[in-house]
């Protein structure tokens, strides 16, 4: 049984493999090679071919294709809002629900861990258990949306290393010089307790001047930074699919984990995503209907955001990138 690296064996292991003659401890956290023949293999990431007698079919048909692709991107990025009313008549069905959660679950995760669980909240019943750990307007969210997706992160992640390794043996072929190297990775960015975590921070620390190390976050911020990704898929899926959603972060996550039996302390809950259909808003008294035609029954005042500037650097910390365009 892999079980978490103490300290002791942790300190150990990085002496052994920092001194070990051209050996660095980034080649820990590298794909395989195999990786990227698999990626060659991809037909997104295919060479061209070089014949020219389809070379020009193939260049408009690529072109055409990424544009529809940036396309219904970004209508699904812009039609993305906070939903704060559901439309308790409007059901999602199953097939859609599925297709959501097939998008999600290829969210990236790291060393491919997969450190969360999804718990869709569909009936009736359980909706009203749900909104019951819920905290002020969150609670009528959830008794609205036909559907409410709880997202936990997985707080002892090295017991999926068994799962993963075997995964990756079986549907990649990765070599087993690599998945060998996995308890220790794992362990080694999300290990236990704050002992642990001081002292791989002190490690990496010392070790930064003399070759790039990892950096390392507590095994909470880490499990929950891999979780809000896949989350982040799931919203763009459900926007895509013309549905709107409402992250939530206003819960009491123990009730929630005794009402989905959702085993403590091994797991927490970083948000909950209800989703559905808006319920349409009606137009202000004062609003010019010839400047909204086209716009639905109701208006949505965009969420503002910072300057470009304030955020988005070249080169540098500071240095703005210019011309990136306020949507």
């Amino acid at each position: 049984m892999i079980t978490t690296l103490s300290s002791a064996s942790l300190w150990m292991s990085c002496r052994r493999f920092v001194v070990n003659k051209g050996c660095s401890i980034r080649h820990l956290f590298t794909p395989p090679s195999s990786a990227q023949n698999a990626r060659s293999r991809c037909p997104l990431h295919s060479p061209f071919s070089t014949s020219t007698s389809h070379v020009d079919d193939e260049d408009e048909l690529e072109m055409s294709s990424t544009t529809t692709g940036t396309a219904a991107f970004r209508k699904a990025v812009l039609a993305r809002h906070s939903t704060k009313v559901f439309d308790a008549t409007r059901q999602v069905p199953d097939e859609t629900v599925a297709a959501i959660l097939g998008l999600t679950l290829r969210s990236p995760t790291s060393f491919n861990v997969q450190p969360y669980t999804i718990t869709i909240v569909q009936s009736k019943e359980m909706k009203q258990r749900l909104a019951a750990c819920m905290l002020g307007p969150n609670k009528a969210r959830v008794l609205q949306a036909p559907i409410t997706a709880v997202f936990a992160a997985d707080l002892d992640p090295v017991k999926l290393v068994p799962r993963l390794q075997a995964m990756e043996r079986q549907e990649r072929g990765l070599p087993e010089a690599y998945l060998a190297t996995l308890p220790f990775s794992v362990s080694f960015l999300a290990g236990k307790g704050h002992l642990a975590h001081a002292f791989k921070d002190f490690f990496t620390t010392a070790m930064s001047p003399l070759q790039p190390m990892p950096s390392v976050s507590t095994l909470e911020a880490w499990s929950f930074k891999n979780t809000a990704i896949a989350a982040s898929w799931y919203i763009m899926a459900c926007s895509a699919h013309g549905l709107d959603t409402c992250p939530m972060e206003g819960f009491d996550g123990r009730r929630i984990m005794q009402v989905l039996r959702i085993p403590s302390p091994r797991y927490a809950i970083p948000l909950v995503v209800s989703t559905g259909f808006e319920m349409p808003l009606p137009l202000p008294s004062h609003t010019d209907a010839a400047a909204d035609a086209g716009k639905g029954e109701g208006v949505h005042k965009k969420s503002p955001r910072f300057p470009p500037e304030a955020v988005v650097f070249k080169e540098a910390y500071g240095k703005p990138f210019k011309n990136i365009p306020v949507l």
